[in-house]
C-alpha cells in the first residue's frame, strides 16, 4: 500500500493524528506494507509543502493505483481542497478530514474568504467524497452540523479523540497559566494578550508556550516538545483553548492532567463527547467581563472526580471497509 503524507512528525497536531491513523490502517491492513511516497519532509510550514506537494502526491499515487496497488492519503485534508478530493485516484483511503466553519466574523477579508470562498469550496468537496467513498472520517465534528441527514450515517466524527489519555491523578500545580500562543488570524491571541495586560495586578505566574508573547510577568520557552508541554500542564492550574477547535491536541492533554480549561462558548455545542468539571465556556470577544470572572474564579472548584467520563467513539469502524 502506497501512500501519501505531508507530515509525520511527532511534535505536530498533524504528525501526531497521522502517525495513529497509520498504526491503525497497519492493525486492519496486517498483509500489506505501508510505503510513503513522499521524500521532501522539509519546510513544513512552508506554503508550497502544505498545498502545491499535495496535489503532486495525489497525482503521484495514480502512477501505483495504476500498477495494481492500494493507496491511501493521510494528510494534510482540509475540506476546502476540493482539487485534492478531485484528482486522486478511486478507491483512495483517506486520513482524518480536518477544517472547520470557524473565523474571524470582524474581518471582512476572512468573510469573504473562509466565510464565502472557502464555504462554496467545503461543499463541492463534500459532493465529491461522498459520491466517491462509502465511508468518511472527520478529524473532530466541527463540519457534522454542515452535513445532510442521509450523509451522516457515513460519517464518523472526533478521530482525535483517540489520542485523548484519559484522566490522570493531580499533582502539585506551580504554573497559574500555562498558554499555547500561535500567530494565526484565527486564534484568540488578541484575548489572551489583553486577559495578560488586564490581570497584571494578580501578578500570575504565566507560561507560554509556541510563539513568544513580549509582556511582563510573562516566561517564554518557545517551541517545545509534546512530552514537555505535558510534563508543564501536569503542574499547570489554567489554560485556554483554540477559538477553532474543542479538541485540539493540547486542550486533551489539559484535561489528561486536570487543567481549568477556558473555552469559546461558541464552541459549546460540540463539547458532546468529554464530561469534564474544569472545561468552562467562556465570552472570548468580551475581554473584560471575561477576564473579571476568571480571576474571580476559586482556585478550589469542586471536586468530583465521577462526573468526568469520555463518551467512547466508532472511529475503529471506519477502517472495517
Amino acid at each position: 500500500m502506497y501512500f501519501w503524507a505531508s507530515d509525520l512528525r511527532k511534535s505536530t497536531g498533524e504528525g501526531i493524528l497521522a502517525n495513529q491513523f497509520l498504526q491503525d490502517l497497519k492493525k486492519y491492513n496486517q498483509n500489506f506494507k505501508l510505503i510513503n511516497i513522499n521524500k521532501n519532509q522539509l519546510n513544513y510550514n512552508s506554503f508550497c509543502h502544505k498545498y502545491f506537494f499535495n496535489f503532486f502526491g495525489a497525482i503521484k499515487l495514480w502512477n501505483f493505483y495504476n500498477k495494481g496497488y492500494k493507496t491511501a492519503f493521510i494528510n494534510y485534508l482540509p475540506i476546502w481542497n476540493f482539487l485534492v478530493f478531485f484528482i486522486l485516484p478511486p478507491k483512495t483511503i483517506l486520513g482524518p478530514i480536518t477544517g472547520s466553519l470557524v473565523y474571524n466574523k470582524s474581518s471582512f477579508l476572512d468573510y469573504l474568504t473562509r466565510g464565502l470562498l472557502l464555504n462554496i469550496f467545503k461543499s463541492i468537496s463534500l459532493k465529491i467524497i461522498f459520491f466517491r467513498n462509502k465511508k468518511i472520517l472527520f478529524s473532530t465534528e466541527l463540519l457534522k452540523y454542515s452535513i445532510k441527514k442521509n450523509n451522516l450515517k457515513k460519517c464518523y466524527f472526533n478521530y482525535v479523540l483517540k489520542l485523548f489519555e484519559g484522566f490522570k491523578k493531580s499533582k502539585k500545580k506551580k504554573i497559574d497559566f500555562l498558554i499555547y500562543h500561535r500567530l494565526h488570524r484565527n486564534k484568540n491571541n488578541k484575548f489572551i494578550k489583553d486577559f495578560i495586560i488586564n490581570s497584571s495586578n494578580k501578578k500570575y505566574k504565566i507560561t507560554v508556550v509556541g510563539d513568544p508573547i513580549y509582556l511582563k510577568n510573562v516566561n517564554n520557552l518557545g517551541y517545545v516538545s509534546r512530552k514537555k508541554i505535558k510534563n508543564l500542564l501536569e503542574i499547570s492550574k489554567f489554560t485556554f483553548g483554540s477559538t477553532e477547535n474543542l479538541y485540539t491536541l493540547f486542550v486533551l492533554d489539559a484535561i489528561s492532567r486536570s487543567v481549568t480549561i477556558f473555552y469559546d462558548k461558541k464552541l459549546k455545542r460540540y463539547n458532546t463527547k468529554i464530561k469534564y468539571y474544569k472545561l468552562l465556556p467562556v465570552n472570548f470577544d468580551d475581554t473584560n467581563k471575561t477576564t473579571k470572572y476568571i480571576m474571580n474564579k476559586s482556585y478550589n472548584l469542586k471536586k468530583n472526580i465521577k462526573k468526568n467520563f469520555m463518551k467512547t467513539h466508532e472511529c475503529d469502524q471506519y477502517f472495517n471497509q
